[in-house]
């Protein structure tokens, strides 16, 4: 049996694929576990620089997995749930990650692309938090993080209303950096992603990230607090110094640090 997530490594991407392209990648109690094993195996692989996420044919994900018909809904001996059921979390991950939404994500499907770092979508696919048209609570964190990403009224919105949004909406409201053509989709985020890794220092780019998602929680003398912390350990980092000599001499910069060598052991 085909695994329903495959990964792989080239050139510093990481390329994560939900893989049930028959069933538009719709979500299984599997594919949660292979999806949280993907994320676990790219971070500890210092060969990945830049994470991308994407869906095997048409869809991204088109929500959760509703084979079961009628006994999918009944919930008299079903146990209690965690809403964040991944292994590890993508906000979690020391490293960028890219969703290349390269068709519907829907439900869970959107959820799981909300918790990326940066969000490429298709103009005309359909996006949208639709469980309260399921009767059921949002999950992955929604609640939580919508409204940081898009504002307190448009979270709202998207969580109470549901609505169906395309792509073109989903980034006029600030949930998707980047709209293009579905063919396009994947493509756009590989070239955001080799940008990032011939440019960026991967440990910067790791701890830019933690500083983001942590500070988002943070008093504001706190978060500078944080900022210092970290600015004064890359300060200390041969990559410093290799970055100002590769844009004095016009060259690009051969980084040193790695994510799993060289993390700061005060962020754990």
């Amino acid at each position: 049996m085909a695994s329903t997530v495959t990964t792989s490594c080239l050139n510093g991407i990481g390329l994560i694929t939900l893989n049930r392209p028959e069933a538009m990648n719709t979500l299984t109690g599997e594919m949660l576990t292979d999806l949280g094993a993907a994320y676990l195996q790219c971070d500890r692989d210092d060969a990945v620089k830049v994470i991308v996420l994407t869906g095997s044919g048409k869809a991204f994900c088109a929500g959760a997995d509703l084979s079961a018909g009628g006994n999918t809904f009944d919930s008299s001996e079903r146990n209690d749930v965690n809403s964040c059921p991944l292994a590890i979390q993508a906000w979690e991950l020391r490293k960028p990650i890219i969703a290349a939404c390269n068709g519907h994500a829907v439900g869970v499907g959107l959820s799981i692309a909300a918790q990326c770092d940066i969000r490429v979508v298709a103009n005309d696919s359909k996006y949208g938090f639709l469980q309260n048209r399921r009767g059921v609570v949002t999950d992955f964190g929604m609640t939580a993080l919508l409204p940081k990403l898009v504002g307190m009224e448009a979270a709202f919105e998207l969580l109470v209303r549901a609505p169906k949004l395309t792509g073109e909406e989903l980034k006029t409201i600030g949930l998707a950096s980047r709209s293009v053509s579905q063919g396009r989709v994947l493509e756009e985020a590989m070239s955001i992603a080799k940008d990032m890794i011939d440019n960026c220092s991967p440990l910067v780019m790791g701890m830019h990230k933690r500083l983001l998602w942590d500070n988002s929680d943070k008093s504001l003398a706190d978060a500078i607090s944080h900022e210092s912390d970290g600015l004064n350990y890359s300060m200390r980092k041969p990559d410093a110094l290799e970055g100002g000599v590769a844009f004095f001499e016009k060259r690009t910069a051969v980084w040193q640090a790695t994510i799993n060598n060289d993390w700061p052991e005060f962020w754990g």
